[in-house]
């Protein structure tokens, strides 16, 4: 593997066109070096609160493009706009077709921006088809992370940013993640940032006040807790900020799943992703029993929740531990989104090293256990691409399909 380290002193052409991590301390030059870096259509990788971001000019469409290129990105996916203040999200926003949609999104960007939430609305004609996937709705966020925002601010831009790593692949969530993927895109500079704080992807939430009932719409689960966002708008309309009731409409049992051909007015729907390039399942406790799977439990790794296998960890071949195992379950689930992703990171290294045979990873039932829990499953369950086994212990351990209805 190349280097992932910014080299020193001079550089050669070939130098300067391969990908580099940017090491702290980022100074006031380097950021405005990567703004015009971003602003002459190049990409830049940066850090947010939630997960690292591959970030190209919002408003150029061939920039835009060059994101699809790097990450084997279909175009039915979009991009979600990062900004630096609300003010800016109102150029690429259009509201006024939407009853109470200026006040809904002002109190809503009140309350949660800066932070992990996305806000999706009509786009206005500023925005790339690109960006919206040609649906004619773009999702905004202004993150909390400071190096993102100052990025943002250098760029004089919307930076459009889905996860920096391959298409489908495991988010990253350290810029080491990000040149394991991404190292073969030519003047890619990577600003390291450390760990990300919340450690899954913004919760994506759509204006849709046109509706009948009029509605917000939860298309992905993410970094602000579900209960919070419909709490908030119980707190907007007592304070008499809206006309009248605005309803909180979110997927109530499995995962909201898209067709990968289908374009999406939000990115993180399809069955596939945030998945190890080993085949992953998730490991149910009981279920219909289908077919036998060629995999042994000895030759495959455990991904843990909370201890919930911790009779059978000595069947597996390794065994990683994810989320508080002493805490509650709200607790361990936002605990455990923090490391989510590089847990299965660290998983799918130790399986391609090994040569293991499949990754299980603990299934839950998220219900009553809160909004972060529900996000974590959201995302173990694609990882998985929604597959799911149960194991028979005694002599010989097996694994079996579950066939559900």
């Amino acid at each position: 593997m190349a280097s992932p380290y910014a080299p020193d002193g001079k550089s050669a052409e070939t130098e300067a066109e391969a990908a580099v991590i940017l090491r702290p301390p980022h100074e006031d030059e380097r950021f405005q070096s990567l703004g015009q870096h971003l602003r002459k259509g190049h990409l830049v990788a940066f850090p947010t609160e939630t997960v690292y971001g591959l970030g190209a000019n919002g408003l150029d469409a061939t920039a835009v493009l060059k994101i699809f290129t790097a990450k084997g990105r279909p175009l039915t996916d979009p991009c979600i706009l990062h900004v630096a203040h609300a003010a800016d999200a109102l150029k690429l926003l259009d509201l006024d077709a939407l009853p109470d949609g200026r006040v809904l999104f002002e109190e809503l960007a009140e309350a949660f921006w800066p932070g992990p939430l996305s806000i999706v609305g009509p786009a206005r004609p500023e925005v790339p088809a690109e960006v919206t996937a040609g649906t004619g709705f773009v999702a905004v966020r202004c993150p909390s992370h400071p190096i993102a925002r100052q990025l943002v601010e250098a760029a004089g831009v919307p930076l459009a940013a889905p996860s920096a790593n391959r298409f489908g692949h495991i988010s990253p969530t350290r810029p080491e993640h990000v040149f394991e993927d991404l190292q073969h895109v030519p003047f890619l500079r990577i600003l390291d940032g450390g760990p990300c704080e919340v450690g899954i992807e913004s919760a994506v939430l759509k204006l849709d006040t046109t509706a009948e009932p009029r509605c917000v719409r939860l298309l992905r689960r993410g970094g602000v807790a579900e209960e919070k966002l419909e709490a908030c708008l119980e707190d907007f309309l007592a304070k008499g900020k809206l006309q009248e009731r605005v309803h909180f409409i979110a997927p109530r049992k499995q995962p909201l799943v898209k067709e990968e051909a289908e374009a999406q007015q939000a990115p993180g729907m399809l069955l596939k992703h945030y998945a190890p390039s080993v085949s992953t399942m998730l490991l149910r406790s009981s279920g219909p029993k289908g077919v036998k799977v060629e995999a042994s439990p000895s030759r495959s790794v455990l991904i843990d929740f909370k201890s919930g296998w911790l009779r059978s960890h000595q069947i597996f071949l390794k065994v990683f531990m994810l989320g508080d195992q002493d805490g509650p379950e709200s607790h361990a689930a936002e605990e455990a989104c923090r490391h989510v992703f590089s847990t299965l990171r660290a998983a799918e290294a130790f399986a391609l090293a090994e040569k293991a045979e499949l990754i299980c990873i603990a299934d839950f039932d998220p219900s009553g256990l809160g909004g972060y829990a529900a996000a974590l499953h959201d995302r173990l369950f694609r990882s998985a691409s929604g597959r799911k086994v149960i194991m028979t212990t005694g002599e010989n351990p097996a694994f079996f399909s579950v066939e559900e209805g």
